[in-house]
């Protein structure tokens, strides 16, 4: 990861604060030396564009419905000014209906869109047919005002989803290393004190909600981010499943505690895991291959399984966890190799 992309995930509030003043001084410069009526309107459009949105592609996706949503509201308002000034009443029942119209469509996919359509529209047409110029004025300084932001966004200290991303990967990746080389240490001393990997799903989530930002960035592949999202939620169920039961109460404990080539294939999978996460933060990952994963490749001698076995089923479902984490964790480097090949 570049130099600057680890300063702005490490400095993301300064950087947005940066870039809003940028934005919001240059807003009142223009309006104050030109004189500019109506000039809070641009103001209004850069906080709400870049109001809680620090990234890219979340400016850019706001920053086009907001636009589209304008024009269109700009449209219908400016025709109402078509009709007559003596049929006044008219121009407030025409008004009147559109308004409706575009609320209604404010429950439908392009929400903030038609919201701002509706906006825009009592902005044009709430003050009458006598508010003309008015109309103008404020529709001007929308559209000056969203291209000023967008510009900033882009070139100004730029915070890209994609970028915040990866960086959450490379932690997930960390943590999983550390949850269960944890989990190994206790296994080692025969304890399995109940636990819960609460980060894990604390970082998918927040995966989750940029991945609307990330699909307005360029260079981005919609399926690869879901594969690795599925991959992520699944390794997390496993693992907390690992972690939360107590397998000391389990009649299977005797040979979890002997089997000495199932520690030693954990503690290869527990390094891979941060090795991998090394290779995503350097966007250089090489897939990981079954044949290379012990725990994928453990005989039955290695294990050091009795041919008596009378343990009851928890000992398998042992086994199947942590070879199922470790099937888990080769699809997930194949799929992060993905994210960094050029589309």
């Amino acid at each position: 990861m570049r130099s600057y992309d680890i300063f702005a995930l490490k400095h993301t509030r300064l950087l947005y604060m940066l870039r809003v003043s940028f934005v919001l001084g240059v807003i009142l410069l223009v309006t104050r030396m030109f004189t500019i009526p109506y000039g809070y309107w641009a103001l209004i459009t850069a906080v709400t564009i870049l109001g809680a949105i620090p990234f890219v592609g979340g400016v850019l996706s706001k920053a086009k419905q907001r636009v589209t949503g304008t024009v269109v509201g700009a449209v219908l308002g400016l025709a109402l000014f078509l009709i007559p000034p003596e049929y006044h009443w008219t121009h407030h029942f025409a008004f009147f209906g559109i308004l409706i119209a575009a609320m209604y469509y404010t429950q439908e996919k392009y929400a903030y869109a038609s919201l701002m359509a509706a906006i825009t529209i009592v902005i044009v047409a709430g003050g009458g047919p006598a508010d003309f110029a008015a109309a103008g004025w404020r529709i001007f300084n929308v559209l000056w005002a969203a291209i000023l932001t967008i510009l900033a966004s882009i070139f100004i200290f730029p915070a890209k989803a994609t970028e915040r991303f990866i960086y959450l990967l490379e932690q997930y990746l960390v943590e999983c290393s550390h949850y269960y080389a944890k989990h190994i240490q206790h296994a080692q001393q025969g304890k399995f004190p109940p636990s819960h990997a609460e980060r894990l799903n604390t970082i998918i989530e927040t995966q989750q909600s940029l991945i609307p930002h990330m699909m307005v960035e360029s260079g981005v592949n919609k399926a690869v981010l879901k594969d690795i999202l599925l991959i992520e939620k699944r390794l997390f169920a496993e693992l907390e499943a690992l972690l939360s039961t107590q397998w000391e109460t389990q009649q299977g404990q005797d040979e979890i505690m002997s089997m000495e080539g199932l520690t030693k294939a954990q503690s290869q999978l527990s390094d891979n895991f941060q090795v991998l996460a090394q290779q995503v933060s350097e966007k250089r990952v090489t897939e990981v291959d079954s044949i290379d994963v012990k725990l994928l490749n453990l005989t039955k001698a290695q294990l050091a399984q009795t041919s008596n076995d009378i343990s009851d089923i928890s000992y398998y479902g042992y086994l199947w966890l942590n070879r199922e984490m470790a099937r888990q964790f080769i699809e997930l480097s194949k799929v992060s190799a993905a994210m960094f090949k050029p589309s």
